[in-house]
């Protein structure tokens, strides 16, 4: 029974061998062969990403930039990559507190810039949905060229928005992006 188990132990330790090996094959992109390498007509089999190991990083930038929200990167992405996607970093941000913008990203990392004391989103103006040309829309975090030429389109078809939920269902904008750019709206209605 010992001689079993000694050599059972000692395939499972070469099929575990094996099994990493292929594994580390596909991740950096080889290709193995069905029958072996020096074989002609072998039938190649595609490298593949190992299981469990994403493409792509998902991550959420927030605070003085200028399109806060979610994003999607390479493996390898930077904090800097992450920022430069959401717009670059305001002039309302706090230089002294930026984060290491060469660290390396993870999926589901959050990146905060920070704000100077005494700034933030909230502190700035608010702009008229009802009254905003494209162009100052587009300066608004949150709100693209696309988004910004909805607002403009449904508001002229539809008249004006009466509240941020109006606008919301008028354009059909998911919660956190209705949130972020809410935060930089005001909605008159009695517009000459």
């Amino acid at each position: 029974m010992a001689a079993f188990r000694a050599a059972l132990s000692r395939r499972s330790g070469r099929l575990l061998a094996f099994g990493i090996i292929a594994a580390a094959s596909a991740a950096v992109g080889g290709v193995m062969t069905a029958r072996g390498n020096d074989q002609p007509g072998a039938a190649a089999i595609p490298a593949v990403a190992a299981p469990g190991v994403a493409a792509t990083l998902l991550v959420f930038v927030s605070g003085a930039v200028a399109h806060p929200g979610m994003y999607e990167l390479a493996v390898g992405a930077r904090i800097a990559d992450a920022v430069a996607d959401a717009g670059g970093i305001l002039s309302t941000a706090d230089p002294g507190k930026l984060p290491n913008l060469a660290a390396l990203l993870h999926d589901g990392h959050q990146v905060n810039v920070p704000f100077a004391k005494g700034t933030s989103a909230r502190t700035a103006a608010k702009i008229d949905a009802n009254s905003a040309t494209i162009d100052e829309l587009e300066t608004i975090p949150g709100i693209t060229g696309d988004i910004a030429q909805a607002i403009v389109q449904s508001r002229t078809a539809w008249g004006p928005f009466a509240s941020l939920t109006d606008l919301r269902s008028a354009l059909g904008l998911d919660t956190a992006t209705a949130t972020l750019i809410g935060k930089h709206l005001s909605f008159r209605t009695n517009l000459p």
